[in-house]
């Protein structure tokens, strides 16, 4: 009997997770409520512009961020068509698009809007592929949520066209609904689009619907992102059936709002928003999707406080002192619950450089090893450095060291990462690669990585870089494809066997790892220049000059002020030099027939 009950309590838990990952919650993923005044938001607006007519032989143009065409104001988005002579048009008019700035495939879309009145007047609200993915028109779809033509008054149109279905073999698919109203009032103009058909709207009544019939691209590309588009046309092979009365102009279309909702699984909701933010940081935004006929109450932690937004989805947060969650308790009969995410304060360093690690003040004990046999890692301090003594064979992964940093630190304004050390590696078969990672544990493996290959044997530390600002990017699957670079938690320290002669055994010391705001040390990316460079890099007392072939060259050290300090001739492809006379500090070194430049850091 016990075991008859635990099979059925596992059964039932089983169902109950499996009904979980199928309920689905209308969530709002996409709007404009036109709620500023200006030009439209350019970051959910963009323009089609020109002439030409169009390909339907119609007579305005199309104008670009141009306000007279297309504006804000009184919480109206405003697209005017005007006649006026314009780039060999005889009217102008806007044609906004939500191209790359917002593309769905399925869902509802539902636009507000009052349209302009008129013999001539060609207003429309719809939809092209933003891919193309099936070929050009007609191959990868249209859809028309509302089409009106002036000179047929108070008939809204909606239409789908595909290769099988078009007006020009005359098999459109196209219905219609009569709106008395159209030019005097608001009404919402709206598709419900999913895989198995496409129902058209105006104000909540359907009047078409197009159907799947699952026989391929040619009756259904409705598979593909589309995006949006808004515009007035004038006169065209439609609108200007029977022609273009002039006395009508200007006329404008007034739209209240656009939205577009989707059905999210409810195991997708969840709560956006920094992981790490600054001691009294303001204006922090955190968002949880905004749930049709949904309540929001969020909680922020002690010594935060709420800017605004309390009672929607979005709040701004200006943050106290301590880390802590954020949470948001949301009313709704299939979403409810708590939701909440773990925020951590993150250090931003004050001066241009910040030691991430530096041996002469601290320990190993930070410092992870992981390797499998064969592989084995030793590390020691030693004086000011930390000993890494290695054994590596090719071909079987790579062992790395793992250091979490004792504060989380923001690179955002420090990209740049520094790293001394010296190897005994004599045979130049072992490679080290430095991959960053964050609170999330994302990490920067996305090429090109930092890579120090080959490590060159020198007693001597020596100074190697690489500029983290661009390369952010990370190969793991994740919602984010980047990097946090205001949460940087560790690093991972990699050695790789770089020729098939391994097994390679050797050392590496470790002097200290900092960041930077620039790249002072006027090195390569990744690695010092291999047939140019000063070293060791910083320097006690003797500098050596690998030099090119340019004999015999000059050498040059200024200090920062430009005032120059040293000069002499190299005549060899190794020259050595005592800087003794010169004070600590960082100066610039230049060779001048090489045309190479490198900060020297004196110690």
């Amino acid at each position: 009997m016990k075991f008859k009950s635990l099979v059925f309590l596992s059964g039932l838990l089983l169902i109950n997770l499996y009904g979980m990952t199928q309920v689905k919650v209308k969530v709002k993923v996409w709007s404009d409520e036109f709620n500023y005044n200006g030009l439209p938001d350019t970051n959910l607006w963009g323009y089609d512009v020109g002439g030409g007519g169009w390909g339907n032989n119609e007579s305005q143009y199309y104008t670009d961020h141009r306000w007279l065409n297309a504006r804000t104001e009184n919480g109206k988005l405003v697209i005017e068509a005007i006649k006026e002579n314009y780039e060999g048009s005889e009217y102008t008019s806007a044609r906004l698009v939500t191209r790359n700035k917002g593309d769905w495939r399925y869902g509802r879309i539902e636009v507000s809007a009052r349209l302009p009145h008129g013999r001539g007047t060609w207003p429309a609200i719809w939809m092209l592929p933003t891919d193309w993915i099936y070929g050009g028109w007609v191959k990868s779809g249209e859809i028309d949520i509302m089409e009106y033509v002036g000179f047929d008054p108070g008939v809204v149109h909606g239409s789908i066209h595909t290769e099988a279905y078009n007006h020009l073999i005359g098999t459109q698919k196209t219905d219609t609904i009569h709106v008395p109203d159209a030019e005097t009032n608001f009404h919402v103009y709206a598709i419900e689009w999913t895989d198995e058909k496409i129902d058209f709207f105006v104000d909540d009544e359907k009047y078409f619907s197009f159907s799947n019939e699952h026989t391929g691209y040619t009756t259904w590309p409705f598979d593909q992102r589309f995006h949006l588009l808004l515009n007035i046309a004038v006169g065209g092979s439609w609108g200007g059936q029977q022609g273009i009365d002039p006395n009508i102009w200007p006329q404008k279309m007034w739209v209240d709002y656009v939205r577009v909702f989707q059905d999210v699984p409810l195991t997708d909701i969840h709560i956006e928003g920094p992981c790490c933010v600054k001691t009294g940081q303001s204006g922090a935004v955190f968002e949880i999707q905004d749930i049709e006929g949904a309540m929001f109450q969020w909680i922020v932690p002690e010594g935060a406080t709420i800017e605004s937004g309390q009672g929607t989805h979005k709040i701004k947060v200006n943050w106290g002192t301590h880390q802590g969650q954020v949470k948001c308790e949301v009313i709704h009969p299939q979403a409810g619950g708590t939701y909440s995410k773990e925020v951590l304060i993150t250090f931003e360093p004050v001066h241009s450089r910040y030691d991430l690690a530096n041996f002469a003040l601290q320990d190993t004990e930070r410092w992870v090893i992981t390797a499998i046999p064969p592989h084995q890692i030793d590390i020691f301090k030693r004086d000011t450095l930390m000993q890494i003594n290695y054994s590596i064979s090719p071909n079987l992964g790579n062992p790395y060291l793992e250091y979490t940093f004792p504060t989380i630190v923001s690179m955002s304004q420090l990209p740049h990462l520094n790293v001394f050390l010296k190897t005994h590696n004599q045979s130049g078969s072992v490679m080290v690669k430095i991959e960053l990672f964050d609170a999330q544990k994302r990490f920067t493996n996305a090429n090109p990585g930092f890579l120090i290959s080959p490590l060159q044997f020198s007693d001597k530390i020596q100074a190697f870089h690489f500029d983290f600002s661009n390369h952010w990017n990370t190969n793991q699957a994740s919602p984010d494809l980047q990097v946090d670079s205001n949460c940087i938690s560790g690093l991972r320290l990699y050695l790789i066997a770089s020729n098939s002669e391994c097994p390679c055994s050797d050392s590496i010391w470790l002097s200290r790892i900092e960041i930077s705001k620039e790249n002072y040390l006027g090195i390569s990316i990744g690695e010092i220049e291999p047939y140019i460079r000063f070293y060791p890099n910083p320097v006690r007392q003797t500098l050596y000059i690998k030099a090119n072939k340019n004999f015999p060259d000059q050498f040059f050290i200024f200090d920062l002020t430009g005032r120059e300090i040293y000069h002499t001739i190299i005549n060899q492809s190794i020259e050595v030099l005592s800087l003794d006379f010169l004070s600590p500090g960082i100066y610039l070194g230049l060779l001048k027939n090489s045309r190479y430049h490198q900060y020297i850091i004196k110690q």
